[in-house]
């Protein structure tokens, strides 16, 4: 495994470096099967190793663009060479040229179709071009080609996650692993991808396991702690970010972290430690403001993180994204004309511009200015066509005013234009179930399956479709346990468990379950309006009206009809004697 390579992909950049051997005066290009008549002449040989001499002398003195010069002017001498072509094309790629870094690669190929570093450069440039299905194409071709290749196994399932392909990711990883056993870095992307498709339980076992082999992987550390923190193992956590900063004492991120979980555990003193502890160890660094402001937004601290993000407006490096973050301060705090003056100033060039946009025109609907939230909306739909989330949006706005019909149009425009439109067809399945167009939501959640196949709130979806109906009962339990598999502690699943229970007459294992989803989701109208139903079909009459009473005060009651049955249920109770 190349090291160098790497950790050029950890950083996020895809390096290349090429050496030629030269034996004599033999040509710069790959051994030509044809006639004498199709090589290069002496003279141009010369030239050539001349040219190729002069571009190494001043690649020695850092003159990247004189070494690319003279690499051409080699190229001219000696054309049929698959290695100079490859060294002007990690030359051009040095300098952001990606086009001709581009067309070099691809020559090099066609002079040498085998020649794995080119389609590694190539892979590297669609990367960095966003261009992920034409950069997965490029490694799935290194491994036609040499299918035991480590490097672009790993690359190759970085990228099926990136483009939430997560199952062919980890089966990428897996064979990797079968392949080296002993490859830590493997386990490592291995928990990576379990966390970020909320397997926080196979995530952590994998992390554990790379500790095991390596103690000091600090990024296993890290992750091992955010594990951690979602399980409210902040003790644990703790001792997890101390570890670190016993071998990197100046780790701001352990700090960080430490402060982060302070303040979760209202020590808000020992957090303003941590937090000074990172300003000492970046006095000259304004980073440490910025990464400070955004803990400060995620405990719900906005004034503090407004007041720490405002003089980074003056930085260009961190003026764009500084204003992100106080509009979302803003918009924290309830000022919502101001948050829409700070996000309609974020420059289109940021990173954040759509998000931006798309908040503001949300924060434009929520104070009544509807018409220019739509404006903000078309505007985007027509500037970037492919962005998935902008649709979602333009749906939202109609679906806000109950206008199904446009809003099922507003995401049927997305398809055929979002590379894998999995939220559009969920958001749909979403809209069919309101309209109480069972199939159609059916065909849609289906549609998100064939994308995502282990899409836990997809199969849950389904489960408590197929038992909503009353049909497909044992395909609903199915669905249903594999969704719990990947969520074991949502309430949302194991309430459609107990629901699938209560269909198929299983009151006793209805109760069991609903009773637990009750006690993760005490405020929610719908479950406990479930669990009360199926206390009545035990007969706990009393214990069912006590709780359909109790959800009318809960969010997501059916007040019109949990009122008709508790009416029912008192005529009965007064009639019966119960």
């Amino acid at each position: 495994m190349s090291n160098s390579r790497l950790r050029l992909w950890l950083y996020g950049i895809l390096g290349l470096s090429l050496s030629l051997a030269l034996l004599g005066c033999a040509s710069l290009g790959r051994p030509l099967s044809g006639s004498e008549a199709s090589q290069p002449s002496d003279t141009a040989k010369s030239l050539a190793y001349y040219h190729f001499l002069k571009a190494q002398q001043l690649l020695a003195a850092d003159d990247v663009a004189g070494a690319t010069q003279e690499y051409e002017e080699a190229l001219k001498n000696d054309p049929d060479s698959p290695l100079m072509e490859m060294e002007l094309a990690s030359l051009y790629q040095r300098q952001g040229d990606v086009k001709q870094a581009l067309a070099h690669a691809e020559k090099a190929l066609k002079l040498d179709p085998k020649q794995q570093e080119a389609y590694f450069l190539l892979a590297g440039l669609h990367v960095g071009l966003n261009q992920l299905s034409e950069a997965t194409r490029e490694y799935e071709r290194i491994l036609q080609l040499d299918p035991e290749n480590r490097e672009a196994r790993l690359f190759l399932a970085t990228l099926y996650a990136q483009q939430r392909r997560y199952p062919k990711a980890i089966r990428t990883i897996q064979e990797l692993l079968r392949l080296d056993p002993q490859l830590v870095v493997g386990y490592y992307y291995l928990g990576r991808i379990y966390l970020e498709i909320d397997h926080p339980a196979e995530a952590k076992k994998e992390f554990l396991r790379v500790l095991t082999m390596d103690p000091k992987f600090v990024p296993a550390l890290f992750d091992l702690a955010v594990v951690l923190e979602r399980e409210h193992q902040y003790t644990r956590a703790l001792a997890i970010y101390r570890r670190v900063l016993r071998t990197q004492p100046r780790n701001s991120r352990a700090w960080a972290g430490i402060g982060r979980i302070y303040l979760v555990m209202n020590r808000y003193g020992d957090a303003q430690k941590a937090f000074a502890k990172i300003r000492d160890l970046e006095k000259n660094d304004p980073g440490a403001d910025f990464n400070i402001a955004l803990i400060c937004l995620e405990q719900k601290l906005p004034d503090d993180a407004i007041r720490l993000l405002r003089p980074l407006l003056t930085l260009p490096r961190y003026q764009e994204r500084a204003r992100y973050f106080i509009a979302m301060g803003l918009e924290e705090k309830g000022d919502l004309p101001a948050a829409v003056r700070e996000y309609q100033m974020v420059d289109r060039q940021s990173e954040n511009y759509v998000q931006a946009r798309l908040r503001m025109a949300y924060l434009s609907f929520q104070i009544g200015e509807k018409a220019r939230a739509r404006q903000i909306v078309d505007e985007l739909l027509t500037q970037f066509p492919n962005r998935e989330e902008i649709y979602l949006t333009s749906s939202f706005l109609y679906e806000e005013e109950s206008q199904w019909d446009r809003a099922i149009q507003a995401l049927k425009a997305g398809l055929g234009k979002v590379d894998r439109p999995s939220e559009i067809h969920f958001r749909l399945a979403v809209l069919y179930e309101k309209q109480h167009k069972r199939q159609e939501s059916i065909d849609q959640i289906k549609k998100v399956l064939e994308l995502d196949p282990n899409n836990p709130d997809a199969l849950n979806f389904l489960g408590y479709t197929y038992a909503e109906g009353g049909t497909n009962l044992d395909e609903a339990e199915r669905l249903v346990r594999e969704a719990l598999r990947a969520k074991p502690n949502s309430g949302h699943i194991v309430d459609s468990l107990g629901w699938v229970f209560y269909k198929k007459g299983q009151y006793d294992k209805a109760v069991v379950e609903l009773e637990r989803a009750h006690r993760i989701m005490p405020g929610d109208g719908t479950v406990a309006e479930h669990l009360a139903d199926a206390y009545y079909q035990q007969k706990r009459y009393r214990d069912a009206l006590r709780l359909y009473r109790r959800a009318l005060t809960l969010e997501n009651a059916d007040i019109t009809g949990l009122r008709k049955k508790i009416n029912n249920l008192e005529s009965f109770m007064r009639e019966t004697g119960k």
